[in-house]
């Protein structure tokens, strides 16, 4: 392979590369099958069954009264208006449209506590876990009001890998062959 060849293969792989990571940094976007999570009125938030686990750091619940907040570890023990749930922001959308939506905090998405949205059952919105740049649907299916509770139904990873995992694989093979190639040719490089 020329010396002209192999500079050019590695800008392609570079530019590849790239491309690759840049796919990455645009979040992780949840379109498997549908999860339905229930918070009953009445329920004690800080058990494990009464709150969504969505990732280490954010875990979905409700006290008996205001909006949803995030149990997590370090994050918040009640709800905060303007900020819970904390490590999230929400937007009134969909899911295929994750990208060019407007984020806010809840309580500003979908009208404030003690103001919610009549349709707040109606209402289709995604969600971004911030910290792991993951987006996922999500749609309340009940509101319990003063009495706690609430339900809805939500996106969930895929089961399989991601696809950009597959192309940096592929590409870091070939940057080795490359590399490979191109410490044998260099003799003849410098001599041509």
């Amino acid at each position: 392979m020329s010396c002209r060849a192999t500079t050019c293969l590695l800008l392609l792989i570079g530019l590849a590369f790239n491309g690759a990571l840049g796919l990455r940094a645009q979040g992780v976007v949840w379109t498997g099958p549908m999860f339905s999570f229930t918070n009953a009125a009445g329920s004690d938030w800080s058990l494990a069954e009464n709150q969504d686990r969505l990732t280490d750091d954010v875990w979905l619940t409700r006290t008996l009264t205001k909006g949803i907040f995030n149990a997590a570890p370090g994050m918040e023990s009640s709800y905060n208006k303007f900020v819970s749930p904390s490590g999230t922001e929400w937007a009134v959308g969909s899911l295929v449209n994750y990208a060019s939506l407007t984020y806010t905090n809840w309580s500003a998405c979908f009208g404030g506590q003690g103001n919610l949205l009549s349709n707040i059952t109606a209402t289709n919105s995604v969600v971004h876990l911030i910290n792991s740049d993951i987006y996922l649907a999500l749609t309340f299916t009940s509101w319990g009001g003063s009495a706690g509770g609430f339900s809805y139904q939500r996106s969930t990873p895929l089961a399989v890998p991601e696809p950009g995992l597959g192309k940096l694989t592929l590409l870091a093979t070939a940057i080795v062959m490359v590399s490979r190639r191109w410490r044998n040719s260099k003799t003849s490089c410098s001599t041509s």
